[in-house]
């Protein structure tokens, strides 16, 4: 009998919200506390305060646990992690353990304090997370369990979702799959993965597989920069408790999967000012996080969720319909995050209304369950495939969309069947005893992992290493100093894989060439030297060194683009650098961007002088960007696209505040800008195609080439070309304003002029002007105050445009269009727009007229008298540009105009040759006559 129909129950998902310590780039910005906490006899309120304004906003939640001062008063009631894991780990872990399905979510920007959440510090038992307290709260209920009659196991998967690819983070990753993981629908959990799932014994087997897990994120952000903030990874206990009778019959079966997600960063981004910016929907770096905030709305409104959207929602359906959902949003409460952090406190608001039913796991004849689920599931995946046939009424399917659905469907039912039998005949075996087999299952994945990790140290903890070692850099601190590579006395080469030549230290990431760099270690001498090969980027300290160069305790090492070392020598601290902190991932990077100065115009339009602008939050921009560009030219140049990028620095013109950008040239012809977001989610795409280009390497096969819209390095969009400021200082009286206003780019140069009105309009409806008849209709008012509390309406006309035609020719642009926000800050409002007009003309038209009602608040009267709409002008570069049409078409032109000279001189010495081929025939054909004539017979 299955008891889990009666047990179902509907709760509101459970949120709560906690902020952090300042990191040291805020403090070294000095950033302001913008956030604080109060606890209600019901649940808790956060309150944010605006930086620039000062207006306090509050939000309430379930639980908010302050943890950025145990001093400060009146912030809140400082909370540990203990704190955190009896309001939510303990709730979570008795959930499951009644067998319940339980997913608890932490959420936030990059560097908000999740991962210290959910994992906490590694070996320092009271900063442990969530995560580690839960684990070991299991075993110790299960070593508590003296009922010889009750077995309990438990196992841990843990995955990774990044770029839409399902990646195995229990697996060695050189036998991962090229594409990932396919996620397979089960009849009882739904979407699942065939991911490693290691039998966990007591607290030290899960430990280590989540140190294994740890090491396989380091080694992969080394090797292709997918950053921390930029993967998503689950961790999945699975738990169950099988009861038998003194006949050794199971009476009873308790499961339940215990979810632990820890997000990818929930970074905002910006739509104000120059950094607007149109990124394609469906970019696999955001579609997760976009795919979820779907699924969660679609829940609170009660609607169906598409959870096919996105493989992270895809593997979380079954949780997020079933099971118990807890999000824990973590915060900065630093000024410099204002914007993320309101951003983190809506989606929390958001999500808090949301409500799922659960129910417990809980089994009498577990088989029997489980093959009526999967005949439940194969009867669901028949009716869909029927139902696609009866669309076609009885016609044959001759819509390729349909065709392909319903061979996915089948293709699907075909494996579903397949694997539940395997599935069925696996539970029956477990159920049966098989502990012996769990045993020999932990012990092959304990090998396989060793197998992997070797040429790293095996010492126990880092600071067990006693010979000289490099230690692994990362802006997570979680990933920090969880790879160890030591060396031997003598030479320790480092390099790609080298069959001929194969390196001790194997890097196979982005920068790094065979033959890279030797360590050399005179244990006589104690003195340890780094020699770079080739030109290689090998940085000490942040300067590119060329030459054979003594490594010093606490030096930082940069080798490749993504390698960020710090160089320990146990023993010999007293010779080295001598610092109190050993130096972080912060400190590498920063001196990384302060010998970047020199070889940039870092005035360009921004004005001031350096030490006014490079600020340590900028040099930190700078550093990231010079990492993360030259990933960008070295895949490009790997790839042959000829496109190369660049830093600049410009000025915010409505923050003031100067920032990164990217320079962008093609081919030698057109140079584009992208933002920095855009370049960001370009390049993930950029190094997935090079892994792709790097697999096909190995196999001696040919990359398969993409569409021109799926490739990085092709930019089709439409470029920002300039902004308009109208200031509305007019309507605060409501009367019309017209203006000539300059098209202003990136870097304040002005492109053009943009003619715009704005009319006001009366009680009905329309604009002016009103004569003395219609005095009464004018909206006219002295005092702007009182607007206050009335809806006001006005019409923004657009006629058009005038380019700069000071560098002559064809215009540069074609399918300009305007789009436009009464408040450009607000990402709740939808940009409003022209038609585009086609031509590649200096004087684009676009005759645009739109009605505005806007309530008049003290927040919009504010916007109205002090404030400006901003007009973006945007357009494609006209097909008169020559600017390739893929990003090495540039180079294919040089090729093809090289191979049609060619052509053209082969062509020509055909000609000649035919002509002589010509000649030689009628020289035949004459003295084939002329022996006729003299009575001769012809050959």
């Amino acid at each position: 009998m299955d008891l889990s129909c009666g047990s179902e129950e509907g709760d509101a998902v459970q949120v709560a919200v906690r902020m952090r310590i300042f990191n040291g780039r805020e403090k070294g910005v000095n950033a302001e506390r913008i956030v604080r906490m109060e606890n209600l006899a019901k649940g808790s309120k956060t309150y944010i305060t605006d930086p620039d304004t000062r207006e306090e906003r509050d939000f309430k939640y379930d639980f908010s646990f302050q943890s950025h001062s145990e001093t400060e008063p009146g912030i809140g009631d400082y909370a540990t992690q203990e704190t955190v894991m009896q309001t939510l780990g303990i709730p979570v872990l008795n959930a499951a353990l009644e067998g319940r399905n339980v997913s608890l979510f932490a959420y936030g920007q990059t560097g908000a304090g999740k991962s210290f959440s959910m994992l906490g510090k590694v070996g320092i038992p009271e900063l442990e997370g969530i995560i580690p307290r839960s684990c070991k709260e299991i075993f110790k209920r299960m070593v508590e369990n003296t009922n010889p009659l009750v077995a309990i196991s438990v196992d841990i998967q843990v995955v990774e979702v990044y770029c839409e690819m399902i990646n195995d983070l229990l697996a060695d990753r050189k036998q991962w799959p090229a594409n990932g993981h396919k996620p397979r629908l089960t009849p009882k959990y739904g979407y699942v993965v065939d991911t490693t799932t290691k039998p966990c014994f007591n607290y030290d087997d899960i430990g280590s597989a989540m140190e294994f897990a740890d090491k396989n994120r380091s080694i992969g952000s080394h090797a292709l920069n997918p950053e921390s903030s930029r993967a998503h990874t689950i961790y999945q206990i699975n738990y169950a408790k099988v009861t038998k009778n003194e006949a050794g019959k199971v009476v009873e079966t308790v499961t339940a999967k215990l979810n632990l997600i820890d997000l990818a960063g929930s970074e905002r981004t910006d739509s104000a000012g120059t950094t607007g910016q149109m990124l394609k929907e469906g970019n696999a770096i955001n579609l997760s996080l976009t795919a979820l905030g779907g699924c969660i709305k679609a829940l609170s409104e009660g609607k169906k969720p598409n959870f096919r959207d996105s493989k992270l929602t895809l593997l979380l359906q079954a949780s997020m319909t079933g099971g118990k959902v807890i999000m824990i949003a973590a915060l900065s409460p630093a000024s410099i995050c204002y914007a993320e952090t309101l951003s983190t406190l809506k989606f929390a608001d958001r999500i808090k209304q949301v409500k799922i039913k659960s129910s417990k796991n809980v089994s009498t004849d577990p088989v029997a369950e489980m093959k009526k689920a999967m005949e439940e599931l194969r009867l669901k995946l028949q009716s869909e495939i029927d139902a696609l046939r009866s669309q076609a009424g009885g016609v044959a399917i001759d819509d390729p969309e349909k065709i392909a659905q319903m061979q996915g469907l089948l293709e699907e039912k075909k494996e579903a069947e397949e694997k539940m039998k395997e599935d069925l005949l696996q539970r029956i075996k477990e159920l049966e005893g098989g502990g012996g087999e769990r045993e020999k299952r932990a012990k092959q994945i304990n090998n396989m992992q060793a197998k992997a990790l070797s040429g790293l140290s095996n010492a126990t903890k880092t600071s067990d290493e006693k010979r000289p070692h490099f230690r692994n850099l990362h802006d997570d601190p979680r990933l920090a100093e969880t790879l160890v590579y030591p060396f031997e006395e003598g030479k320790t080469a480092i390099g790609r894989m080298d069959k001929a030549n194969p390196p001790k230290i194997e890097f196979n990431g982005m920068g790094i060439i065979k033959g890279h760099c030797e360590v050399d270690f005179d244990k006589a001498q104690e003195t340890v030297f780094i020699t770079p090969f080739k030109n290689s980027r090998t940085l000490v300290n942040g300067k590119k060194v060329t030459a054979k160069t003594q490594l010093f305790h606490q030096n930082r090492v940069w080798l490749g683009n993504n390698y960020a070392l710090r160089f320990c020598y146990p023993g010999r601290e007293d010779f080295g650098e001598g610092l109190i902190e050993d130096p972080d991932y912060f400190v590498a990077e920063t001196e990384v961007a302060e010998h970047m100065e020199q070889a940039l115009n870092v005035g360009e339009g921004g004005g001031g002088n350096k030490g006014d602008i490079l600020t340590p939050e900028l040099r930190h921009k700078l550093a990231d960007a010079e990492r993360k560009i030259d990933q960008a030219n070295i895949i490009a140049t790997d790839l042959e696209k000829e496109v190369i990028f660049a830093p600049k620095i410009y000025e915010n013109r409505l923050t003031k505040e100067t920032d990164v950008v990217v320079s962008v040239n093609f081919g030698g012809y057109s140079t584009f800008t992208w933002p920095w977001a855009k370049f960001n989610t370009r390049l993930a795409d950029m190094v997935n195609m090079w892994t792709e280009w790097q697999a096909a390497e190995v196999k001696g096969e040919e990359q398969k080439p993409r569409e021109l819209d799926c490739d990085p390095f092709v930019d089709q969009d439409p470029q920002l070309i300039g902004e308009a400021d109208v200031w509305l200082n007019a309507l605060a009286n409501m009367v019309e304003f017209s203006a000539q206003t300059s098209v202003l780019s990136h870097f304040g140069q002005v492109e053009g002029k943009m003619s715009v009105e704005l009319q006001p309009c009366d009680s009905n409806g329309n604009t002016g002007p009103w004569d003395d008849d219609d005095d009464d209709l004018d909206p006219f008012v002295d005092d702007p105050q009182e607007l206050l509390g009335e809806t006001i309406t006005f019409e923004v006309w657009i006629h058009g445009v005038q380019l700069d035609v000071s560098g002559g020719g064809v215009c540069k642009y074609e399918k300009t269009f305007v789009r436009y926000k009464f408040d450009i800050n607000d990402d709740e409002e939808v940009w409003s727009q022209t038609k585009e007009d086609p031509m590649a003309t200096f004087t684009p038209k676009y005759k645009f007229k739109s009605k505005h009602k806007i309530k008049v608040t003290p927040e919009s009267l504010k916007h109205i008298t002090t404030g400006r709409m901003i007009f973006q002008l945007w357009g494609t570069v006209s097909a008169h540009e020559k600017r390739p049409a893929t990003a090495n078409e540039g180079g294919l032109a040089t090729r093809l105009e090289a191979k049609r000279k060619e052509l053209k001189k082969v062509e020509l010495q055909l000609e000649q040759k035919e002509k002589v081929l010509r000649m030689k025939q009628d020289e035949v054909a004459q003295k084939r006559k002329l022996l006729i004539e003299l009575g001769g017979t012809p050959p």
